[in-house]
């Protein structure tokens, strides 16, 4: 009996455990994003892999930062939703960060989370998805945020020419969250709410007319050399909060991820 008990609190706090992971940083903040015509990290994975196919990986990891107040300001998935499903019913590995948590900011953790899949990914031979939605390294974190890029940045390096990497801006992002895509193969941009900015616009202001909308939109990107070579522009990349994202999938026939240039291979539908 003691032990049906106990077990039953176990389950108990498991499923709390997973609704606040679900949640993020709220439901306040889920509102917020969806008022500004976004969707959620889980939303978006919804909407990119097959139906069903998904399987989270590290949901219950939390920052390890004491700092200014972090250590009572954990959630589970510390603000990025990681793992691997289908497209097309062909293998990808993901990541989805999460602005409602710290806008979308990279702690260790987080980092940790977001290698952890591209390592996998190399070892299977399977693309890799990123969905960035981030300011970039987590102040807080300190140094430990920056040393988390540098593993991300490393594995950039190592998956190029290995395995495909996409990377798509779904929101305003800065630093680290601009670096990393420069190095994927392919960058696709959401029409007027995706940015990318070396750092963010309250830390250079270089001229009294940049408010936020002037380096780092599509239109720049797209004519600057070196900067986003192969982005594409979708209208509408992510379909609109609020619209009903199931209706308004794309369809999957064309949609495709081509292989690394120089593979020698045609590329193929994922």
């Amino acid at each position: 009996m003691m032990l049906t008990r106990g077990m039953s609190d176990t389950l108990r706090q498991l499923d709390e455990k997973r609704e606040a992971a679900r949640l993020g940083g709220g439901a306040r903040r889920i509102k917020a994003q969806h008022e500004r015509g976004k969707l959620t990290a889980r939303e978006r994975l919804e909407v990119l892999l097959d139906p069903g196919s998904f399987e989270e990986w590290d949901m219950f990891v939390e920052h390890r930062s004491q700092d200014f107040g972090m250590a009572e300001q954990k959630i589970p998935g510390d603000g990025v939703v990681t793992g691997y499903g289908t497209i097309n019913g062909r293998l990808v590995f993901v990541f989805s960060q999460d602005f409602t948590v710290f806008g979308g900011s990279l702690s260790e953790a987080h980092a940790e989370k977001i290698c952890k899949i591209m390592d996998q990914a190399m070892n299977v031979g399977a693309p890799v998805i990123g969905l960035n939605d981030s300011g970039g390294a987590r102040i807080q974190d300190g140094v430990a945020s920056l040393a988390g890029y540098a593993e991300v940045f490393e594995r950039n390096v190592l998956a190029s020419g290995v395995v495909p990497q996409v990377s798509l801006i779904m929101g305003p992002c800065a630093g680290g969250a601009v670096y990393s895509p420069a190095m994927t193969d392919f960058i696709f941009m959401v029409k007027d709410s995706s940015y990318m900015f070396v750092t963010g616009p309250d830390v250079v202001k270089t001229h009294d007319a940049f408010r936020g909308r002037r380096p780092g939109v599509r239109e720049r990107c797209r004519g600057a050399p070196g900067i986003a070579p192969l982005c594409r522009f979708p209208a509408e990349l992510e379909p609109r909060a609020g619209h009903g994202a199931e209706s308004e999938r794309p369809p999957r026939q064309g949609r495709t991820v081509a292989r690394h240039a120089g593979a020698g291979q045609p590329e193929q539908a994922l």
